[in-house]
């Protein structure tokens, strides 16, 4: 859905708006700011205060204490400690987690709508399964994932019936009927209208479903999205039951503070993301066929080392190629999270804590990043998969990349700590030759 330049100038008139009238009410600092506004992201508020500021309506003095708390380091965050443990989310998956404060909210709200019998699905919130098993929540759960790695890390701490391994926009649904359906899609017309559509088909006609839904202040263009959700839920059979705005408070994951740090921000409220919580009612039935997505890029793989998770686009190994990791972007952190921005088609590797590279080698890189997992030589790795040794320029070259790889890897591995809930004590040897 393209966003016109008439929608874009009105949206940043209502946050020019939505920012004079918190300052009128008597904000004092940027967190404050933010947390008044609806879903409006950090760094549009910042360019609406430096708008304001450049044309005299708020003063350089008022935009200076404003911002001061927001230059500060950030404290490291608590968190509740959990006996599950999920892997760090990727900003490819759009994956943020409810906090804890949402999660109980949305299994509280379900309780009252369903019975003890009743069997509740969940789309894409793996911390709702997560705190539904440590406190024996007295329904049937059951997650649909897309995402290998989370379900992987689930499978040794939860029971198989209860984790699907599932890309619920177009893999073939599991034969579940539901009393309520919980759903986290990215927050895109497509995927909002696709997840719907499949919790339809796993909710019994009665039930419910609830989802979170982006605030006006997500992006230019949101009243028009929201009518053609509403449209499209009317469509598939659904009716709505409520909307309680901003409810749902998530945790600002490692690759968005790194992408707010990058701009500037660094006292950011770590629960400052929240979406509305919109309730249906499954009424009736339909035959409206399954929306289509486009894939949404290129395939990637994914390794993890140490908890960090590298993906590498379209990782084909046709012979040798520098696999030395190229900056694309400065301090190659993306000062981004969102599908709009074009700076995203120059990443041949992303990392789980927002840094994108371009690489030459991409199928070389691949096989290093193997053979570091594993804890095997990263040299045997290239040199078995090209069926030859490795000349000393080659091998020089894995050498490179390898370093920067574990440079990197001890970057974020030091990131997440800040963000994990439980660290184990785990220790996996990357090679370095």
């Amino acid at each position: 859905m393209t966003i016109n330049q008439t929608e874009t100038q009105m949206f940043e008139d209502a946050v020019d708006g939505w920012v004079l009238e918190a300052i009128a009410c008597g904000i004092q600092t940027f967190d404050q700011l933010i947390a008044s506004l609806p879903g409006v992201y950090p760094s549009v508020a910042l360019n609406s205060l430096q708008r304001l500021t450049f044309t005299q309506r708020i003063s350089t003095e008022l935009l200076a204490q404003i911002l001061k708390p927001a230059k500060q380091k950030l404290e490291p965050p608590t968190y509740s400690y959990h006996q599950i443990s999920l892997p760090v989310p990727h900003p490819f998956d759009y994956d943020w987690r409810f906090s804890d404060a949402a999660v109980k909210h949305l299994l509280n709200q379900c309780a009252k709508l369903t019975r003890s019998s009743d069997t509740i699905v969940l789309l894409g919130t793996p911390s709702l399964l997560r705190m539904g098993i440590e406190q024996s929540y007295p329904r049937q759960l059951v997650l649909l994932e897309a995402s290998r790695t989370t379900t992987d890390s689930l499978a040794s701490s939860v029971p198989k019936t209860q984790v699907i391994r599932c890309d619920v926009i177009k893999d073939p649904l599991p034969n579940l009927t539901a009393a309520a359906v919980v759903l986290d899609p990215p927050w895109y017309p497509e995927h909002i209208q696709s997840f719907l559509w499949t919790a339809c088909q796993l909710c019994k006609i009665g039930g419910y479903i609830l989802i979170s839904m982006p605030p006006i202040g997500t992006r230019p263009g949101m009243k028009r999205e929201w009518a053609n959700t509403l449209e499209w839920a009317q469509q598939i059979g659904l009716t709505l039951v409520k909307l309680e705005a901003a409810a749902l408070s998530y945790i600002t994951p490692p690759f968005e503070l790194n992408g707010l740090r990058a701009e500037g921000l660094h006292a950011v409220s770590k629960e400052w993301r929240r979406g509305d919580l919109v309730v249906f009612c499954h009424s009736h039935q339909t035959q409206v066929p399954r929306p289509t997505v486009l894939p949404q890029e290129d395939s990637w793989i994914e390794e993890v080392l140490l908890g960090v998770r590298v993906r590498v686009r379209q990782p084909d190994l046709s012979g040798f190629a520098d696999p030395s990791l190229i900056s694309v972007v400065p301090g190659d952190v993306l000062q981004s999270v969102s599908r709009r921005d074009p700076r995203r088609q120059l990443a041949d590797v992303w990392t789980s804590g927002n840094r994108i590279f371009a690489c030459q080698g991409r199928g070389v890189l691949r096989q290093i990043l193997r053979a570091m997992a594993v804890g095997r030589s990263p040299y045997e790795a290239v040199a078995l998969a090209l069926k030859r040794p490795l000349n000393q320029k080659e091998a020089e070259l894995v050498s490179h990349a390898t370093h920067q790889i574990v440079n990197i890897v001890s970057t974020e591995q030091k990131e997440n700590l800040l963000f994990e809930e439980q660290r184990n004590n785990t220790k996996l040897s990357l090679a370095a030759g």
